[in-house]
């Protein structure tokens, strides 16, 4: 896996594990992730899968959005389409992920750019999600239940459920993914646990 762009990611990683009176091998228990790998995405040398974030994040009570953000609470961000800086995360056999709207937000916007063709885990976090199909088609399966997206389709579910999406097309396929840890009705919602 590799970043697109410096980011903050194993920094704010550290400091919110230090902020909690953590070690990384309580934070490794909690991730089930191994402490040698924590301690090189903390210290830049080693870039975390999707998966693995979402497991770090979840382990600190947070989203990865959050992690990638730093403390930067500005009002307005611009995220331009050719922006070096904005930041990026590509897995192998996953989609590359553009951090459109992440940190502190109310919400985070990430761009999907390319979809794995077969499902991967099934995952959960907190809150609610959307989907916006930019190039399809593609297919989301939300607590079971498969649901067949095409171009300008949208799609919302409760991000407490198991999903997961995937795409015929590959490379070629693009979506817009909007998540926040309200629900519906815009009450917090409790944290949940990766698979």
């Amino acid at each position: 896996m590799t970043v697109a762009a410096p980011s903050p990611v194993g920094g704010q990683i550290r400091s919110r594990r230090q902020q909690q009176g953590l070690t990384l091998v309580a934070l490794a228990e909690r991730s089930g992730l191994s402490q040698p790998f924590l301690s090189q995405v903390e210290n830049g040398r080693a870039t975390p899968s999707m998966e693995s974030l979402y497991r770090i994040a979840t382990a600190l009570g947070t989203t990865p959005q959050a992690l990638f953000a730093g403390d930067d609470d500005t009002d307005t961000v611009i995220a331009r389409a050719a922006d070096p800086g904005v930041a990026a995360v590509a897995t192998p056999g996953e989609s590359l992920r553009r951090l459109l709207l992440a940190g502190g937000a109310p919400f985070h916007v990430v761009e999907l750019v390319g979809l794995a063709t077969e499902f991967r885990d099934a995952w959960t976090h907190p809150g609610f999600e959307a989907i916006y199909v930019l190039a399809g088609p593609v297919e989301v399966e939300v607590g079971g239940e498969l649901t067949a997206l095409a171009t300008g389709d949208f799609m919302s579910y409760p991000a407490d459920l198991p999903h997961r999406y995937r795409s015929a097309a590959g490379d070629l396929a693009r979506a817009l993914l909007i998540e926040t840890e309200l629900r519906a009705g815009g009450e917090p919602s409790a944290h949940s646990t990766e698979p």
